[in-house]
C-alpha cells in the first residue's frame, strides 16, 4: 500500500500481530466452552467461526436498498473502474421496503477478494456485494443499519492461517474511509468459515473481518456473524440451547440475536455510519 498509510498501517499491524497468534481456532473453542454470560469485551482480541457442516443451496439475489455507484480498487488501493448498483428494494417485498423505511444508519463497506476467489469467479464484483446485501438484512431489518458496498478490491491474500490473514488484510487496507473492510478469500491457508476483529469500542478506523467461500448463503451467515463480531458481540456458550447467530450452533441456521446482543447492537450502534 502506498507510504502515506504506514503510521496506520504500522499500529494495526502491531496490534494484529500480538493478538492473532494467540487465538487460534482451539483457542476460540476452548472460550466458547468456558462462555459464562459476561458480554462486556475489554480488550480487541479475533475471535472464528468454524465452516459450516452443510452446503446451502444459493437463494436467489440480495435485495439492494439504495442504488450506488461502486468503484472497484487495484491491490495498491487505486481506481481502476466503476460500476453502478441498482436499487432492488420494490413493494413487492414487503419486509424489506418495512425495513427500508426503519433503516436510520448507513455504513459503508469495501469488499475485498483475494487472487484465489477472483480466479473461481469471473462475477466476483457482483458476488461480493451480493453476499454483504444478504448478511445485512437482520442488521436492518432488527436495527436499522444498511450496509452499503461502496468499493470492491483486488488483494494478494498472505499468510499461514486465519489469523495471519486477517492480519494481513488489516495491513493492507488500514487507513481507507470505510466504516468495514471484510475480505473474501478461497486461500487454502485459511481454516476457518470466518474470521474478525472483536473490539471493545469504535475502533477509530475500519473495522476487519474475512470470510472463507462457502456459497452465496452460507458466507453470507458467516459475515453477519463477523459483522457482529466488529460490533464487540462474543460467543454464545455451545450446547446451551441459545438460539442466535453468534452461537456456532446455529450461526448457518438463524439470522437473529438473542435480546443480550440486541441490547450491545443497539448500544454500539454509533460505533460506525451516519
Amino acid at each position: 500500500m502506498n507510504l502515506k498509510k504506514s503510521k496506520i498501517a504500522a499500529v494495526t499491524l502491531a496490534l494484529s500481530l500480538s493478538v492473532a497468534p494467540a487465538f487460534s481456532i482451539a483457542k476460540d473453542k476452548a472460550m466458547e466452552t468456558d462462555h459464562h454470560h459476561d458480554h462486556t469485551v475489554t480488550s480487541t482480541y479475533v475471535d472464528s467461526l468454524p465452516k459450516a457442516k452443510e452446503f446451502a443451496p444459493d437463494k436467489g439475489p440480495a435485495v439492494v436498498e439504495k442504488s450506488t455507484n461502486v468503484v472497484e480498487l487495484d491491490e495498491n488501493g487505486k481506481v481502476k473502474a466503476s460500476m453502478n448498483t441498482e436499487k432492488t428494494l420494490s413493494s413487492k417485498n414487503t419486509n424489506k421496503a418495512q425495513a427500508k423505511a426503519a433503516a436510520t444508519k448507513t455504513v459503508t463497506v469495501l469488499a475485498v477478494a483475494d487472487e484465489e476467489y477472483r480466479a473461481a469467479y469471473s462475477d466476483w464484483q457482483t458476488r461480493v456485494q451480493q453476499i454483504v446485501e444478504k448478511a445485512d438484512d437482520a442488521f436492518t431489518r432488527d436495527h436499522g443499519i444498511d450496509f452499503q458496498v461502496q468499493a470492491v478490491a483486488n488483494w494478494s491474500s498472505q499468510g499461514g492461517n486465519s489469523s495471519q490473514i486477517l492480519s494481513d488484510l488489516s495491513r493492507d487496507w488500514s487507513g481507507y474511509n470505510y466504516d468495514f473492510v471484510v475480505g473474501f478469500t478461497r486461500d487454502a491457508n485459511f481454516e476457518a468459515g470466518g474470521i474478525a476483529y472483536v473490539y471493545p469500542s469504535a475502533p477509530g478506523g475500519s473495522a476487519f473481518s474475512v470470510n472463507l467461500d462457502q456459497g452465496v448463503t452460507n458466507t453470507a451467515k458467516a459475515a453477519q456473524h463477523e459483522f457482529s463480531h466488529n460490533y464487540g458481540l462474543s460467543h454464545d456458550a455451545q450446547g446451551s440451547g441459545i438460539r442466535c447467530v453468534m452461537n456456532y450452533d446455529y450461526s448457518y441456521s438463524v439470522d437473529y440475536w438473542h435480546p443480550g446482543h440486541n441490547t450491545q447492537i443497539q448500544n454500539n450502534k454509533s460505533w460506525y455510519g451516519n
